[in-house]
């Protein structure tokens, strides 16, 4: 028996076609319940939403189940706030509510509807993107909180450009974002710092998105140093110098496939010998540092060969055109060993290189003479 307000319901007409009573008995009673909803004593609403709970546990058909949506539509409408919001969150967990009554919840105000906009199973991939299309930002961003989006979904969200729909989306660990969504969040980051974090740290980014996000947090800590430090110009040149090494060394970092440079680590190779730091040094540290993409950038400004012709001398597992190239731009045997066993995860992998192997590669430095190697490699040597 449940109490409710001065009248005592009977609970085993909850019991559908059973001894106890039919489910339109159970319906009748239940009519009493629209006044309690208007009570504003705790205790009422206290049984209030336990007789809720218990009706929503029932294993109804399709009929019975419309009449306890009608029901409780009615019933929440009448509701005050807190009670409805009571609701909305029993309800948000149970995956047997009737759709209308999720989609009168979901309707509501947000502090109401955004426990079934969050969790309910019962809203389908198109009742999300119907209120998506027909409500504010707020219902956006309980949306992308879900811990099962769709890729359909996923884009419409995304397509909204919203700024706090994204870093919903960005810092939900439990979806998968698309490519379309991330091209777009990735646009929408490069005005923010507090967007591209997370981003940077989700799975599924690629390398040229991760690489853009770089730069834009790069040019970020610049503005910053400006805006909040006086320096002087040679001071502010070798720091912005710095962070644009750092950002190129990050970028490297992030592209695990393939040995290519992308254009921007061209651009950067050029500006460190527009200012007359690209030198043998800078480009050891560089690849000391595993940054082999970013090497072969720097090696084919400080050399003048085309990138694709750099990369297929370093592809050769006997050094020889390395050899020639060395000699020809007048770099020692040292740094041209160093070159050839720090480059050799192109040709060799993850393998240590062997001695016969770098023997092969000394006897072509020694061999190969500044002129035999401007003979070689001819009219692009100059």
């Amino acid at each position: 028996m449940i109490l409710v307000g001065a009248k005592i319901m009977n609970m085993n007409t909850i019991n559908v076609g059973g001894a106890n009573g039919t489910f339109s008995d159970y319906i009748g009673n239940i009519t009493d319940l629209y006044d309690l909803a208007k009570d504003n004593d705790p205790a009422s609403r206290s049984e209030l939403t336990e007789v809720i709970g218990s009706i929503l546990e029932i294993d109804l058909n399709l009929r019975e189940s419309e009449l306890v949506a009608d029901v409780l539509i009615k019933l929440m409408r009448q509701a005050e706030k807190d009670l409805r919001q009571v609701v909305s969150e029993q309800v948000a967990v149970l995956g047997n509510v009737p759709l209308r009554l999720i989609l009168q919840i979901s309707n509501d105000e947000i502090e109401i509807a955004k426990p079934v906009l969050t969790k309910s199973s019962v809203l389908a991939s198109l009742d999300l993107m119907y209120i998506i299309k027909s409500k504010t930002s707020e219902y956006w961003q309980a949306i992308a909180e879900r811990s099962m989006l769709d890729d359909k979904v996923i884009d419409v969200l995304a397509e909204t450009k919203d700024f706090d729909t994204a870093l919903a989306l960005a810092n939900n660990e439990n979806i998968k974002l698309t490519q379309h969504s991330l091209a777009i969040l990735s646009d929408i980051a490069q005005g923010s710092d507090i967007l591209a974090t997370p981003l940077l740290k989700r799975a599924e980014v690629t390398n040229d998105i991760a690489a853009a996000l770089y730069r834009y947090v790069g040019k970020e800590i610049k503005a910053f140093i400006d805006s909040n430090y006086t320096l002087d110009k040679d001071v502010s040149e070798k720091v912005a110098e710095a962070i644009d090494r750092g950002v190129e060394e990050l970028s490297e970092d992030i592209n695990a496939n393939g040995f290519e440079p992308d254009n921007h680590m061209v651009i950067a190779a050029q500006s460190f010998k527009d200012k007359n730091l690209l030198d043998i040094k800078l480009m050891m540290c560089t690849l000391r540092r595993g940054h082999v993409r970013s090497f072969i950038a720097q090696f084919s400004v400080y050399t003048g060969f085309p990138v694709d012709t750099i990369s297929e001398i370093l592809s050769q597992s006997n050094g020889q055109g390395l050899a020639v190239v060395a000699k020809l731009r007048g770099i020692k045997k040292n740094d041209f060993i160093s070159i050839f066993m720090l480059t050799s995860k192109i040709w060799n992998g993850d393998k240590l290189v062997g001695v016969n192997e770098i023997q092969v590669a000394l006897d072509y430095f020694e061999k190969i003479t500044p002129e035999l190697a401007q003979k070689i490699m001819g009219k692009d040597a100059g």
